[in-house]
């Protein structure tokens, strides 16, 4: 018994259909999650990202980051040495809101950042680190992983 082309694209049809409403379904177990409330008063501060960014670039170095067991450390080049800094550090998780970090300092007057694993899950992050040191800002942006 041959099946008629009318039935074939029927089947196609509701094939679609099928994958289309199974999709629909499945994306109810996903947790959609904002990674700031406070995005229009962030958007103020592109301007010092920017300045930030070139400050750093212009300096022609970067912060080191070690990943190990105990946690993240982040060592700031030796020109950063001496003067208090004032700023903020994030660890966005890229899955999680629950696995963000964010330390806010002032007159912070060592070279390096340590955050504890138990701090903080596993996981993909985005790491931005937002100074000001002697009325210079600056800013560093990178993506690590702790597993």
């Amino acid at each position: 018994m041959r099946i008629g082309w009318g039935y074939k694209i029927l089947m196609l049809y509701l094939g679609f259909v099928g994958i289309i409403l199974t999709l629909v379904f499945s994306s109810f177990n996903y947790e959609v999650e904002i990674v700031a409330t406070d995005y229009y008063e962030r958007e103020t501060y592109q301007q010092d990202i920017i300045d930030g960014n070139f400050n750093l670039l212009r300096l022609g170095v970067r912060p080191e980051i070690n990943i190990s067991d105990e946690g993240v450390h982040i060592q700031l080049p030796d020109v950063f040495e001496g003067s208090d800094k004032a700023g903020e550090l994030w660890l966005y998780h890229i899955m999680h809101k629950r696995h963000d970090y964010q330390i806010k300092f002032t007159e912070h007057a060592d070279n390096y950042f340590f955050i504890p694993a138990d701090q903080m899950g596993y996981g993909e992050f985005s790491l931005k680190l937002r100074w000001t040191q002697d009325d210079t800002p600056y800013y560093f942006e990178e993506r690590v992983s702790v597993r």
